[in-house]
């Protein structure tokens, strides 16, 4: 069982749609959402401080909280460096590795 994590447009409007980032499980490095907004685990740091530091985007996960920047990336980090998650042999089996990180486009 995982978690899944969302930024959501925070004004109004008919243009509003939700961002997959990605999900955290147990004993998986965090897999990433492959999306038109970010690439890579830089991309998604400045995708961070250009939408959610200057307020248009929140963050929320799937239960419906809502979490911040610092819990997002220190989690993302966290599991980076975690050894449970490091030995999984299948981290990459399904998904792109992009400088360490999992991404993938489903």
């Amino acid at each position: 069982m995982g978690t899944n994590y969302y930024a959501i447009k925070k004004k109004p409007s008919l243009y509003n749609r939700e961002i997959h980032i990605g999900k955290s499980s147990a004993g998986w490095l965090f897999l990433f959402r492959d999306n038109n907004e970010f690439h890579t685990y830089s991309q998604f740091k400045k995708w961070l401080e250009n939408n959610v530091d200057t307020g248009e985007y929140v963050l929320f996960n799937e239960y419906d909280e809502e979490v911040t920047k610092e819990y997002l990336l220190n989690l993302i980090d966290k599991k980076q460096k975690d050894k449970h998650c490091l030995d999984n042999p299948d981290n990459f089996e399904n998904a792109k590795n992009i400088d360490g990180y999992r991404f993938t486009d489903r």
